[in-house]
């Protein structure tokens, strides 16, 4: 990359991902009005030159795929950053002061081989996306929970992680092939710091399952991917519904070699026969292993409110080979949540 790349002052986006570049020139700090720097895949990248830091309007840096050790000391100053873009830099240290980027919406720092997260993350207000896959992470940092905004957490491959920390109020959670984990977050007072009742999105988990849990999970059991069930009255007229847990557990038996990521759609959600829109889901099944597939819907969500003796059908698609092999309905009322779950929940379940 020539020096004189600096004088682009009106530059707004750079590509220049799956090329050789062994390093970039110290003038690309004068590209003033750059929002997008892209440079994934290449190998022989191993640092970036600190008047990078300078670029104030950058939005977009990818860095995937390349060999980094380190990154800039001052990385803090792009105050404008929403999306970096890390993973499988495999070699990678990240400084302190990354946690200060508070405009980041979106981070991708799978397979760099890190063993912690600080609680520092939990100083990245913006963070909506955070995909930290194929580490060697014990444990999630509780300070994760105090992202307002974080909606998707990807842990698959984690194979070293040991228990997952309180949700944040609207993260869905997928940790596929993480043999270690211990303790799942299904207990009610986990569901989020705010109590289930501030809950106004669907809470998503899915894990592999293991012989000795599903007992647990799943004391009566419902059978097939036709979910049915009647809302009971509720146990005291000052009790109201706050939500209700759909735990699936799901199995892949493949019959012949395929391509197809096999995963499970909740394909429609009926009430009192009427169609109700917008509660459409869907998971990619961790292949070779049992899943457990874990929802918790608040009460009025897409516009479902729940009453005594309403009849709700859900209709599961499976595809590619799934199979559901259990399912069973928790119903949430405001004492369980007071409670922070010490009573047994009212289940409901189709034999």
């Amino acid at each position: 990359m020539p020096r004189t790349i600096g004088k682009l002052s009106c530059l707004k986006k750079l590509l220049v991902g799956n090329n050789k570049l062994s390093h970039l020139p110290s003038e690309i700090g004068d590209l003033d009005s750059l929002e997008v720097l892209h440079l994934r895949r290449n190998n022989g990248l191993r640092a970036l030159p600190e008047s990078i830091c300078k670029l104030v309007h950058l939005q977009k840096l990818s860095l995937t795929d390349c060999n980094l050790s380190h990154l800039p000391s001052e990385i803090d100053r792009l105050i404008s950053l929403a999306s970096l873009g890390l993973g499988r830099n495999r070699s990678l240290t990240l400084p302190d002061n990354i946690w200060h980027l508070t405009r980041l919406n979106a981070s991708h720092l799978g397979g760099c081989n890190l063993s912690h997260l600080p609680s520092g993350i939990g100083g990245l207000v913006s963070l909506a996306t955070l995909n930290i896959e194929e580490n060697n992470i014990y444990t999630i940092p509780d300070s994760i929970s105090d992202l307002p905004r974080l909606g998707y957490i990807c842990l698959n491959n984690c194979a070293k992680l040991r228990c997952l920390p309180k949700l944040p109020t609207r993260a869905s959670v997928y940790a596929a092939h993480c043999p270690l984990l211990e303790s799942l977050p299904l207990e009610l007072d986990q569901l989020g710091l705010m109590g289930l009742s501030e809950l106004q999105h669907v809470v998503s988990i899915v894990v592999p399952a293991r012989d000795k849990e599903v007992p647990i999970w799943f004391p009566y059991r419902g059978r097939g991917r036709n979910v049915y069930f009647v809302v009971p009255p509720s146990p005291s007229v000052k009790q109201k519904i706050l939500g209700w847990i759909l735990r699936v557990l799901i199995s892949w038996a493949p019959r012949e070699a395929s391509h197809l990521f096999p995963k499970l759609y909740i394909q429609e959600v009926i009430c009192n026969k009427i169609k109700k829109q917008g509660l459409s889901h869907h998971f990619c099944v961790c292949t070779g292993v049992d899943n457990v597939w874990l929802m918790y819907i608040p009460q009025g969500y897409a516009g479902l409110q729940l009453e005594g003796g309403d009849e709700v059908e859900i209709q599961l698609d499976e595809y590619s080979e799934t199979l559901v092999k259990n399912w069973v309905i928790d119903l949430i009322y405001e004492a369980d949540e007071i409670d922070k779950g010490n009573d047994t929940l009212y289940q409901v379940v189709s034999i």
